[in-house]
Parts: C-alpha cells; sequence; structure tokens
C-alpha cells in the first residue's frame, strides 16, 4: 500500500492538544484541523463510544469543502460515507468490522491515502500506517467536554494550528476531570 507519509514530522512530537466544551467547538477544531491538511491524506479518529468521533468528521468534512456537513452521519452500517468537498472524501467506520478478512471486504485499499481524503473512526483497528496518518484520539473530559490530542501534524502546521482561529490547548497538558454530582 503506497501511503503519502503526511504526518511522518509529527510522530516523535508531543501532541497537540485541545479542549472542547462543546459539539459546536469539537466540529470547529475539526474544520481548523482540515484546513492545514493537503490530500492525500488519512485521519485516524481514536475514542470510545459518544466521545465525539462523528462530530469531529463533521468539522473535518466541512473544512475540506463540504457544502452540507448535515450529510455527514456515523457510517456504522454502511461502513463506508463518500461526501464531494474539494476532495472526494471517505469517512469509514471500523466499529462492527472484526479481522483482516472483513478489512479487506470494505476496498479501503482502493482509496486510504491514495486519493481524497479518509476519515477513519475506530481508527486503532486499522494497523499498518504508522506515520503515514494524522491521529486524534478524543476522551471525555466530563459534562460536555472532551479532550482532543492531535499527532502527526506536517511539519510547520503544527504551531499554526495551536494559534489560529482562537483555539488554543489546555494551559497544561493535563486536564482534570470533574466529578458529576448525583
Amino acid at each position: 500500500m503506497n501511503i503519502r507519509r503526511q504526518g511522518a514530522a509529527g510522530r516523535g512530537m508531543r501532541p497537540l492538544v485541545f479542549l472542547s466544551r462543546s459539539a459546536q467547538e469539537t466540529e470547529a477544531i475539526g474544520g481548523r484541523l482540515a484546513r492545514r491538511l493537503e490530500a492525500p491524506v488519512v485521519i485516524l479518529l481514536r475514542g470510545a463510544l459518544g466521545t465525539g468521533k462523528t462530530t469531529l468528521a463533521r468539522g473535518l468534512a466541512r473544512g475540506f469543502g463540504l457544502q452540507d456537513p448535515a450529510l455527514v452521519h456515523s457510517p456504522s452500517f454502511t461502513i463506508v460515507n463518500v461526501y464531494q468537498g474539494r476532495h472526494r472524501i471517505y469517512h469509514v467506520d471500523l466499529y462492527r468490522l472484526s479481522g483482516e478478512r472483513d478489512l479487506r471486504s470494505v476496498g479501503l485499499e482502493d482509496f486510504l491515502g491514495r486519493e481524497g481524503v479518509t476519515i477513519v473512526e475506530w481508527g486503532e483497528r486499522l494497523g499498518g500506517l504508522g506515520d503515514a496518518a494524522v491521529e486524534v484520539e478524543l476522551e471525555d473530559a466530563g459534562y460536555d467536554r472532551r479532550i482532543i490530542r492531535v499527532r502527526g501534524l506536517p511539519p510547520g502546521r503544527r504551531v499554526r494550528a495551536m494559534v489560529l482561529d482562537g483555539v488554543r490547548p489546555p494551559r497544561s497538558g493535563r486536564v482534570r476531570k470533574e466529578r458529576r454530582k448525583s
């Protein structure tokens, strides 16, 4: 599989960390990240159920030029949804797949890293990409907050992504989870 190494330089660096306080902020972070990437690119989204992977994917799709982000929904049952922005956008959900045979049956090798943008929910199930993908980890930080860690941004894009557009990482690399009062 020939995949362009978009994220190679960012692998050894600390992740870029954002704190999102709402679904709208998560979507906005996705849009800002997309505007800093070039196709072809593979973006692996990792996180537990309900952490905002599809919301972030909606923002990424908007950032890549999709005119109607309401079209973006979880492809849990279809496995792959295709949208058209400035590039073709493949939105893949690997949640229901188990094993290499299932992965091959989807035909990922036909487009993964070769054309357009590939956004993969449950990206941890797709091994072997190494430095060839941008990795985004979403973590529940209580209430509607999410910690979003981005690894593998291309060189020169990391600092600009932190400063532009008013989105800033939390002051420290760690965000304390608050207990919900019952």
